[in-house]
Formats: structure tokens, C-alpha cells, sequence
């Protein structure tokens, strides 16, 4: 990173470069990142925020101003938290609030785990604020063990308002002995102040699993759960005895409004995302459960889901429709341009409320695979195919489908949601109990919805998008000669352009894709781009304005 800090005191001008949709403009380049976390802000004063955060220097803050030079940067130091365990910390979120970065870190601090929130200076970097918001029960004993036969990690779990700064904080302290004492949500302001707080009551229920929250401004916080019992607890008959429990935090009170749904499928292992239709007036909820666990820990085997979206009315908390997530139009489109019949394991990624109160669910697919010997895990790895978008009218109704081919082999096991928490800044250092690979950062994809158009953005080899019709693509596993690629979605087809322009045989430049991050008001994407001459790597920021 020493040409970040040349940089600030150099004059180089940004280069800029014309495209067919959007316009490029370019940072000065830096070292390649080839550890941890890093991550893009772009903030409504027109600074661009550079997050890297590595087990050797901890957090560093790198400013960009309007201009795209570097104007200062910063090393953050905890008085309450150590910046260099890195092993037992990760970010739970990072948002613009009141024109202030603000990032939630959790850090496990003497065997406890602790919830800090860091307000950052939005022109030196520099932290303004660090504060401890919350807490769960000490770490006893054991708890490794129990953690490894099912029991699930103690965690927190941080969500914005879609349209104000307002956010609200969930406790999920697994370990607590008793069910009431399970989940608690702390409601804030734009300005940080609490707005509410309650304990989650399980109604009986000696496990709650959390699905999801949306924060409706400074008026409610709703969360879905799931309350059930085991076979173990002796209580009810284990997984059929077992209720959605979806309820309402009103501003200023101290306890929650039910109410339980009965519901036939076993949601013990459920993920969720749930969101507020303004023209609907409904809650949306996707939720994607584990249904069979039959060889899951064989080298190979596929594991089997159910993904579910279901509107729920935000007075009375029914479940007004619950429909399966089938995304036909999307599979329609594969089987129809690749001429592809065998089944697509398409699993939801992120669910968008659009402007015109329709929603888009990306979905991808992606198979787990976790090979043994003698029962002991020897390796892991995910790999990601087809990417799909599917429109849904405000009843839930599925009007467009599409879909890109790409394929990608990389280690370690992605999570369900994972493009959904990227986008919120969600990053941990040690995921699924294994080290993240930094080659995980240039995976998956990156979806941009602007005013005037949809766009799928990857890393491929050039053999696959200039042979783009066939399904058969060389699986990406080495990610320093791909490019990266840029789909502009149309349901009767699609444009494909290279990102960064015609690059030379003996070049790639490819995207840092964790690193993005789209600022819908200036119809901005900015991404850290990697560009290869031969063995030379460099690095740059790229800030596309689409047009």
C-alpha cells in the first residue's frame, strides 16, 4: 500500500475512459490486496471510503476525494476492541448514517461476544466514535464443541432502513439458558439514540431460529422467527410441533406484537430476508431452508432446498401467501438459448424491492462440496453457476426471467444470502469454520439496478464470453487472466460488453468484485479493478457512472 500514501502527494489526474452505457473514471494504482477484507463506501459529500482490513495491520482507511485522489489515510486503532484478532472478529455492516461512515464490528473480548459501533470522520478517516452497543453471554467451556454438533454460533445481525437512516440491532445469544432470553432487538435512530428494546418472547418453544428483519423507519421493527422444539427437548413431537413466529416493535415500547402461524415445514434450518413493499403495503419474505441432509458431509453430494416467498400483512401479521420460489421464466430462458434440459440448482441470493414496487430475486447456482476421509473433513469447496433475475409483480407473481451462464470453482463454503450481505458490508475473516480464501473476493457476481437498466457483472475467460451460446464453459479456478464482463439484462436477450474496454491477449483486468459498491443516488458503481501485464499486477479504483 505505499503508493496509496505516494499518492497523496502526487497530482496525477484520474484517467478517463468512455464506454457504451457508462462512463470510467480511475484512481491512481496501489498494490495488489492479497489479504482480508476490502471493501468501497461512497459517501454523499462525494468522498469514496477505501476499508482494508488484514490480520497484520488491522483496519486502514484510505480517503478519496470528488476529484478521485487520495487526500488522507488512517489506521484505526480499538481502545475497547484489539484491531489485530482478526480470527474472532467480524463486520456485521457498514452504512452512510447522517452523512457519517459508520462500521458494526463484532469481536469475541475476554469470551464474550461484543457488538462496537465506529463512526468514522467522513474526510480524514479518522474515528470520531467507538462505542459498545452490545453484548451476549460469556463463552463457557464447551461451547466450541456444542457449536460443532449443531448448536447455533451466538451472533448479531444489523439492518438499515430502506429509505432512512433508522436501523435496528438483533441479539441472538444461542447459549442462553432460557428461550425468552434467546433474541432481543434494540431500535435506533438516525441520530443513534435507542428507540426500543424487547426480549423476544418464544411462546413456549425451547429453540428460536431468526429469519429475518426489516426496520420501517423510526416507527417499527419486524421479525420473523421460527419457534420449535426437538425431539431431545422431550417436549411436543421435535420438528412438527412448530410455529413461525412473525412479530411487530413499535417505537417506544418494550414488548413485541405476535403472532404464530402454524406452518407444515421444518424451518429449523431456515436463512431469510425480509423487506417492506410500500405499494403493496406487505412484508416480504424469502426464505431458503435445508431440507435433507442425507450425505451432506460426502465428497460430491448435492444438498437439497426450499425457497419460499411469502407477503405478510404488516397490521395484523398474517401470512396473507406463502408460494414456492420456482423462477420458471428464468429456467424457460436456459433451456430455450442453451438448449439445456437437466435440472438448474438455482438457490436465492438477494430479493429487491425496485422503484416501481416490483421486486427482482437473483438467484445462483451453487453446490457445496465437503470431501472426507475416515469421517475427518479434508477439503471444502462451492461452486457457482448459472446466474439468474426473475421480476415478480406486488402479488408475488412472476411476470420476466433470465439468466447468465458462468462457471466458477473456488475453496471454502459460501453462504446462502451471501450476495445480500455483501452488498450490507458483512465479512468475516473465518466463515463455516475455515479461513477465507482472498480469491473468494473476485467470485460470484455483482448485480447493479440503475434507472436505465439491469447489469450482471462477473470475472471469465475470454474463451467463455466470446463463445457465450454454449452451456459447456472452462470452469474459472484461476482468477489473474479473466476479465471481467458486464451483462446488460434484456428479457429477450442480453448486450455483453468487457467492463473496462478491449484488453490486449497478454493483459486481463478483473474486478475485486467484494470490494463493490453501487451509490443508487449518483447512479455510481465503484469497484477495485486488478490490471495484469504479463506477470506486473497493479491495482486502481474504477468509479463507473452509468448513463
Amino acid at each position: 500500500m505505499k503508493n496509496l500514501l505516494i499518492a497523496l502527494f502526487c497530482s496525477l489526474g484520474c484517467i478517463t475512459a468512455s464506454a457504451q452505457v457508462y462512463d470510467i473514471e480511475y484512481s491512481a494504482s496501489f498494490d495488489e490486496p492479497n489479504d482480508g477484507w476490502n471493501k468501497l463506501l461512497q459517501l454523499s459529500n462525494g468522498n469514496t471510503f477505501y476499508l482494508q482490513f488484514t490480520k497484520k495491520k488491522g483496519i486502514e482507511v484510505y480517503v478519496y476525494n470528488k476529484e478521485r485522489k487520495l487526500t488522507a489515510q488512517k489506521t484505526i486503532e480499538g481502545k475497547l476492541w484489539n484491531e489485530k484478532d482478526i480470527n474472532s472478529t467480524s463486520i456485521e455492516g457498514i452504512y452512510e448514517i447522517k452523512g457519517i461512515p459508520v462500521i458494526f464490528l463484532a469481536q469475541i473480548v475476554k469470551r464474550v461476544p461484543t457488538l462496537f459501533r465506529l463512526r468514522l470522520d467522513p474526510n480524514t478517516g479518522a474515528i470520531k466514535e467507538e462505542k459498545k452497543i452490545a453484548t451476549l453471554q460469556k463463552y463457557k467451556p464447551g461451547a466450541g464443541i456444542a457449536m460443532n454438533f449443531g448448536v447455533k454460533k451466538p451472533d448479531f445481525f444489523v439492518e438499515k432502513a430502506a429509505n432512512s437512516d433508522n436501523y435496528a440491532v438483533i441479539n441472538f445469544n444461542t447459549f442462553a439458558h432460557e428461550s425468552d432470553e434467546r433474541i432481543e432487538v434494540i431500535h435506533f435512530s438516525d441520530t443513534h439514540q435507542e428507540l426500543s428494546r424487547a426480549k423476544y418472547d418464544s411462546h413456549g418453544y425451547k429453540y428460536l431460529n431468526y429469519m429475518g428483519m426489516t426496520v420501517l423507519d423510526d416507527k417499527s421493527v419486524f421479525v420473523a422467527a421460527y419457534g420449535y422444539h426437538t425431539k431431545a427437548s422431550g417436549l411436543g413431537k421435535g420438528g412438527q410441533d412448530s410455529r413461525i413466529i412473525i412479530s411487530k416493535l413499535s417505537k417506544g415500547s418494550s414488548e413485541f406484537k405476535y403472532k404464530i402461524i402454524e406452518f407444515s415445514d421444518d424451518f429449523k434450518d431456515t436463512k431469510g430476508i425480509m423487506k417492506y413493499n410500500p405499494g403493496s403495503n406487505m412484508l416480504q419474505l424469502l426464505t431458503l431452508t435445508f431440507i435433507n441432509s442425507k450425505g451432506r458431509f460426502m465428497g460430491g453430494t448435492r444438498t437439497s432446498y426450499v425457497a419460499l416467498l411469502s407477503h405478510i400483512d404488516p397490521e395484523s401479521l398474517f401470512i396473507v401467501s406463502t408460494k414456492p420460489l420456482k423462477t420458471e421464466k428464468a429456467r424457460a430462458f436456459i433451456k430455450r438459448k442453451y438448449d439445456y434440459n437437466k435440472p438448474v440448482g438455482l438457490l436465492p441470493q438477494d430479493m429487491i424491492i425496485n422503484q416501481d414496487n416490483s421486486t427482482t430475486i437473483i438467484s445462483e447456482e451453487m453446490i457445496q462440496t465437503i470431501s472426507t476421509t475416515n469421517g475427518a473433513v479434508t477439503s471444502v469447496q462451492t461452486t457457482l453457476g448459472a446466474t439468474t433475475i426473475t421480476e415478480f409483480n406486488e402479488k408475488g407473481e412472476e411476470q420476466e426471467g433470465i439468466a447468465v451462464l458462468k462457471s466458477q470453482v473456488t475453496p471454502g463454503l459460501f453462504d446462502a444470502f451471501y450476495s445480500a450481505d455483501r452488498a450490507k458490508g458483512k465479512w468475516a475473516y473465518i466463515q463455516n469454520g475455515v479461513k477465507m480464501n482472498i480469491r473468494n473476493s473476485y467470485m460470484s457476481f455483482d448485480y447493479i439496478n440503475t434507472e436505465n437498466g439491469k447489469y450482471i457483472l462477473y470475472n471469465d475467460y475470454p474463451e467463455n464470453y466470446h463463445a457465450d451460446d454454449k452451456r459447456k464453459k472452462k470452469t474459472i479456478s484461476s482468477i489473474s487472466t479473466t476479465n471481467t464482463v458486464c451483462y446488460k439484462m434484456k428479457y429477450a436477450g442480453y448486450d455483453m460488453m468487457t467492463l473496462f474496454g478491449t484488453v490486449p491477449d497478454n493483459e486481463s483486468k478483473f474486478s475485486f468484485i467484494e470490494s463493490s459498491n453501487f451509490n443508487q443516488s449518483t447512479n455510481t458503481y465503484a469497484v477495485i479493478m486488478m490490471h495484469r501485464v504479463k506477470r506486473k499486477k497493479e491495482a486502481k479504483i474504477a468509479w463507473m457512472k452509468f448513463k
